[in-house]
């Protein structure tokens, strides 16, 4: 458009031309005739010169203008993760240690014992009722436990819950009292089953998955109550065990049951976490 403008100037502007050209012939007797049409076009001059440069003004602006730089191309995914600054914070670190986590880490190596850790003395247990569980049920293992309290033996017990599926919830169950109690011998890995009363519900839980923070806590007392039946405990005066009393509020019908089963052991525990 402006373009179009300034052609329409520079046309003006050579009209002008023919226009001053004319008054000079006129002027000099040529065309005697055109006095009058040429008096008519001269006064029209100022403003047919005011537009003209008006126009070519705009062209001028035009050319002049400073060209606008390209837009830079959108970075890509890749370009975005490679500028950015990642900066570590307390929500980044590891939790703070907590009293028995060194001693849960180190490895456990205790002469006359072969089970020492509370995988495998589970693993000992799955095995032993393996046949005797009815596949079409889901079952739930409790934490590892003193077979008793105060230990006798260097033994641990596994508790085996039946659970029932709700057939309109893929995570909530009717939770049974347990089926089966395995002994577990921390010595030679010797197993003793024994079958329970007939189950009855203790009511529908949701068995969802537990965090890492949960199994970690657990894992750290399970090991720990190992470590004081092979022998290695070091006595030191934080209480390790606090686990078992955090599985047990998180669970509470599971739990309750524990505790009425594992009585001498859960009540030892709370006294020496002073609850």
């Amino acid at each position: 458009m402006v373009d179009r403008l300034g052609r329409i100037g520079r046309i003006l502007v050579s009209v002008l031309g023919v226009l001053l050209v004319a008054g000079g012939v006129e002027g000099s007797g040529l065309l005697p005739h055109a006095r009058r049409w040429n008096a008519r076009a001269m006064r029209r001059i100022p403003g047919v010169l005011v537009l003209a440069l008006a126009l070519a003004s705009c062209q001028r602006a035009t050319h002049d203008a400073p060209v606008a730089p390209e837009a830079a191309p959108e970075p890509t995914p890749e370009q975005e993760l490679e500028t950015q600054t990642f900066v570590s914070t307390s929500r980044n670190e590891a939790p703070p240690p907590r009293p028995g986590d060194g001693e849960a880490d180190a490895p456990l190596a205790v002469e006359g014992f072969v089970v020492l850790t509370p995988e495998a003395a589970r693993e000992h247990a799955q095995a032993a009722v393996a046949e005797r569980l009815d596949p079409k049920k889901s079952w739930k293992l409790s934490p590892v436990l003193p077979a008793a309290w105060p230990s006798k033996e260097p033994a641990v017990v596994v508790l085996f819950y039946p659970m029932a599926a709700y057939q309109s919830s893929m995570t909530r169950y009717t939770l049974f009292t347990p089926a089966y109690r395995v002994k577990v011998s921390l010595v030679d890995g010797a197993t003793e089953v024994v079958a329970l009363a007939k189950p009855r519900a203790l009511g529908t839980i949701e068995d969802a998955r537990p965090s890492s923070l949960e199994r970690r806590e657990l894992e750290v007392s399970e090991n720990a109550l190992i470590r004081r039946l092979v022998g290695a405990d070091a006595g030191a005066d934080e209480n390790p065990f606090w686990g078992y009393l955090k599985f047990i509020h998180e669970h509470d019908k599971l739990g309750r049951d524990l505790e009425k089963r594992s009585a001498a052991f859960i009540g030892w525990v709370r006294k020496k976490a002073g609850k």
